[in-house]
């Protein structure tokens, strides 16, 4: 049986302190087992040069908790990377140091990796009747222990976003947007070759119709388990969710069979309290725009970029 757990951190502003115990709380309610475990990498969301407070991006402090909790279940000794991987408009050097993430892993004395340099391989797997192959470094594959450090937002384009997405996000390939045509069986592929061993996922302002502070963190030890509860948790159906519902189908984890852990807040609580988006009404509105765009370049010869066209 698959667990996720849910705790929330009440005052605002949220120190490190509760911050931590919040991260422990919802780790040790999963139970993991850490036998064996030496090497480990953490995979933040860092999507773009958004600050945390946005909602946008992996607050650092929740990084940090993770951190923390690592060296405290399994010794000083333990190797810990923490690692991103360049994106379509975004250079990782650049989105460390913007988001304080070179200060940060400098005073936990863990290492950074962009996983977009060094050893890359190529692996293929099969998903939704057909293969691809996808690029992944492979410090991410040799890992003993991977931890999904992802937010709980919704997305512009696959509407909602939170683990199996973020995992998307570690693909070695910067330019990700030629992968839009066929992301919902890229983001699955992705996480068959690159699975997620732990989940702990930011909620602390998280972002939906607008950016909200909403003091959560959520902890889980299957990404597509984890995901059917943040689904719900931005009152989305996960069952319609089309990489959400291929994820199912190609037995990622578990979306029945959920032991759900309410630590001081529930569900319901977070799904009133999250602010609402009508991913519908946004694709509706976002053609439009793109029909104005076009009708603007037409007339001016200028062009638009390329991941806006998809």
């Amino acid at each position: 049986m698959a667990k996720v757990a849910i705790t929330s951190v009440k005052n605002q502003p949220f120190s490190q302190e509760e911050i931590d115990a919040a991260v422990e709380r919802t780790l040790d309610d999963l139970s993991y087992d850490f036998s064996g475990v030496r090497n480990v990498l953490i995979k933040p969301n860092l999507c773009y040069y958004w600050n945390a407070s946005t909602g946008e991006t992996t607050d650092g402090r929740v990084v940090c908790s993770v951190i923390k909790y690592l060296r405290k279940k399994l010794g000083e000794g333990i190797s810990i990377t923490v690692a991103e991987a360049d994106a379509s408009a975004m250079k990782t050097k650049f989105a460390f140091s913007i988001l304080g993430y070179d200060e940060l892993c400098q005073k936990s004395h863990v290492a950074l990796k962009n996983l977009s340099e060094g050893s890359v391989v190529q692996r293929t797997v099969k998903v939704g009747g057909g293969e691809l192959t996808l690029p992944f470094n492979e410090e991410l594959l040799n890992a003993d222990l991977v931890i999904n450090v992802p937010k709980l937002k919704t997305h512009n384009f696959v509407g909602v976003t939170c683990a199996l997405k973020n995992m998307y996000g570690a693909i070695s390939k910067p330019r990700k947007y030629s992968y839009h045509n066929n992301i919902v069986n890229v983001i699955v592929a992705a996480n068959k070759i690159a699975p997620s061993d732990l989940v702990v996922v930011d909620g602390l302002i998280v972002r939906g119709s607008c950016p909200k502070k909403l003091g959560v963190v959520m902890a889980g030890d299957n990404a597509l388990s984890t995901d059917f509860v943040a689904a719900r948790a931005m009152s989305f159906n996960p069952k319609k969710v089309p990489y959400l519902n291929l994820a199912a189908k190609e037995r990622l984890g578990e979306t029945e069979n959920i032991r759900l852990i309410e630590d001081g807040v529930t569900l319901a609580e977070v799904r009133r309290n999250f602010p609402h988006y009508s991913h519908r009404m946004h694709s509706i509105s976002w053609g439009l725009q793109l029909k104005m765009l076009r009708a603007y370049t037409a007339v001016s010869g200028d062009v638009l970029p390329p991941f806006l066209e998809k």
